[in-house]
């Protein structure tokens, strides 16, 4: 009697399944570890707390563009109050920023293009060149709405500290939050104590978002908030003088 025997091939297919599966196991393991030991080696070099914030200020200061939306609100007795919402643009060229300011129940739209001001008539929606003598007010207004005027303090006068990681727009950020005197005279004429919180890119060293709380000179229970978010840095942005 003849016995039947399997073709040697399909004798075969059990261990070549076992050896994919061992080969498929071994790659993953060596994907894990690199990339363990990548976030083992980034952990490792990264910059010192002071340090870290010290080179994402520079790295977004001397940005060339970018966009940004900024809200500043007040608490005071448990009421809270939006002072401003605004969102705009900054290059080479200058500023331009548009929105509200709802505790005066006015909008604002305003270029600011090397040595001309630009602001739209609330009324006839028109443009005006702002005249040299209206030009203080509209230069402290844009000093104090500027977003990247929030990060002016002095350099050895902060204590930071890194806090985690948390993503902004889809960009994996290091947290870190400071204390500063600060130095924007606009600001400090009514708030002090200011204490930040900075999102800093990991991969671009960019702050993409920053929250900044203050107290009121007069009253420690009057509260300043101020939350700023920064994106497209240095992408083309060509701002103009607007025309009718």
């Amino acid at each position: 009697m003849m016995m039947k025997t399997r073709p040697v091939f399909f004798a075969f297919i059990p261990n070549l399944r076992r050896v994919k599966w061992k080969w498929f196991a071994f790659v993953l393991l060596v994907v894990v570890f690199l990339y363990g030991a990548g976030a083992l080696y980034q952990e490792i070099n990264k910059l010192p707390p002071p340090e870290a914030v010290k080179q994402s200020l520079l790295n977004t200061l001397h940005a060339q563009s970018y966009r940004f939306r900024v809200t500043a609100s007040r608490s005071l007795a448990g009421q809270e109050t939006l002072l401003s919402d605004l969102h705009g643009e900054k290059s080479s060229q200058g500023i331009y920023l548009q929105g509200s300011l709802p505790l005066i129940k006015a909008d604002v739209e305003i270029y600011h293009l090397g040595d001309n001001i630009y602001r739209r008539d609330p009324f006839t929606k028109g443009w005006v060149v702002v005249p040299a003598g209206g030009r203080v007010g509209i230069e402290q207004l844009i000093a104090e709405l500027n977003p990247l005027s929030v990060f002016n303090f002095v350099e050895d006068n902060f204590t930071a500290k890194y806090v985690g990681t948390e993503r902004v727009v889809g960009k994996k950020c290091r947290v870190y939050e400071l204390m500063t005197k600060g130095e924007n005279k606009y600001l400090e004429l009514f708030w002090q104590d200011f204490n930040y919180i900075l999102w800093v890119d990991k991969k671009e060293g960019l702050i993409r978002q920053a929250q900044i709380s203050a107290e009121h000179r007069d009253n420690s229970q009057h509260n300043l908030k101020i939350v700023l978010w920064l994106s497209d840095f240095n992408v083309p942005i060509e701002l103009k003088p607007p025309v009718e």
